[in-house]
């Protein structure tokens, strides 16, 4: 599994991306509304911020169950992920981030 197929399996199979997104995104709004009004980005830059973080924390996810799994073998990881888990693991952090 690639990072692709992994973000796909992540979209289709969990609320990982959307429950990061709302708090990224809220973040990112949050940090922007600190800024002085002509410095303040639009509404894509600060999509395109929460965007990067998820992208930071999906390199995260796949970095560390790569090292788990060590085999490219779709079905490995799909086994791996139900066994151990991972989803609600995922989700439950996801519920739980907080950002300064």
């Amino acid at each position: 599994m690639d990072k692709e197929e992994l973000l796909e399996y992540l979209e289709t199979n969990s609320g990982v991306k959307d429950k990061f997104m709302e708090k990224a995104l809220d973040y990112q709004n949050e940090k922007n509304q600190k800024r002085p009004f002509a410095k303040r980005w639009n509404e894509t830059k600060v999509e395109r911020a929460a965007d990067k973080m998820f992208s930071t924390v999906l390199d995260n996810i796949f970095d560390k169950l790569k090292s788990a799994i060590k085999s490219s073998d779709d079905k490995k990881w799909n086994m791996f992920i139900e066994e151990n888990n991972v989803l609600e693991d995922l989700e439950d952090s996801m519920s739980e981030i907080t950002f300064e």
